[in-house]
């Protein structure tokens, strides 16, 4: 006989009336939290200034990753995710460290809040500024009462010489701004002038690309003491600066 003729078995039975449905399986949110916010943190970390968030983030991210592991462990689950969102976070802050570094150096470079580096170079001895831009060497440097109208009785005069090199493809003014004084720890000015052109005084002397100058510089430290000359290519109140040491100069010895 056919099976055609035999009716269809019956489904089987569902589940008894009233009985409660198979629990879903628990996430964890904590792990997926510190994740995203590893993610952000690290993002925003490379932003200077706006890095500050970053740090929120990633202490937040750390605190609720630690929370996943230990919510993963409980479900016997792997960690895997929550580990992320520490490593990211972690990440994240030594990232805005070192840009919150650079962008304070930056800042007070720019604003001159920059406190007077250690001398690092001496009278007669050559050195380079700004990644070899330029090449410098101090070859004099005296002080002496200073005889002007306007002078105290104690105050100094002091003179130095210096051979320069440009070592860059831009001309590079040595001025008020490239050219400074450390008096008694303190940013001082000094006056660059250019002997060959007969000058006594000068707001700046241009040295071209190329160039091997020999020019002279002026500091009227007063009674304070000369700690040094600086020099950089682009601002000598900056960290980059290097500073002649001037010695005994300011005791006239």
């Amino acid at each position: 006989m056919s099976d055609a003729s035999y009716p269809p078995p019956p489904p089987p039975p569902g589940p008894p009336y009233g009985a409660a449905p198979v629990p879903a399986s628990p996430g964890n949110g904590q792990a997926v939290a510190a994740f995203v916010l590893g993610i952000v943190a690290i993002c925003v970390a490379v932003v200077p200034l706006v890095n500050v968030v970053s740090v929120v983030l990633a202490v937040i991210g750390i605190g609720l990753g630690v929370a996943g592991v230990i919510r993963a462990r409980r479900l016997a689950r792997p960690a895997h995710l929550a580990g992320w969102g520490i490593g990211l976070s972690v990440a994240a802050l030594g990232v805005s460290a070192v840009v919150s570094y650079y962008t304070l150096r930056y800042l007070g470079d720019w604003f001159d809040t920059v406190d007077p580096p250690d001398p690092s170079a001496e009278v007669g001895e050559w050195f380079t500024t700004d990644d070899g831009d330029l090449r410098i060497k101090v070859t004099s440097l005296e002080c002496h009462p200073d005889d002007s109208e306007y002078a105290g009785t104690d105050d100094l005069d002091c003179t130095f010489a210096f051979d320069v090199e440009n070592r860059s493809d831009r001309t590079i003014e040595l001025d008020d701004i490239t050219v400074k004084s450390v008096l008694d720890g303190e940013w001082g000015s000094a006056d660059v002038s250019d002997p060959a052109q007969g000058d006594t005084y000068s707001a700046g002397v241009d040295v071209p690309p190329g160039a091997e100058m020999s020019l002279a510089g002026s500091v009227q430290p007063g009674t304070r003491h000369l700690d040094g000359i600086v020099f950089d290519a682009d601002d000598a109140s900056s960290h980059s600066a290097v500073v002649v040491d001037a010695g005994d100069a300011s005791s006239g010895q």
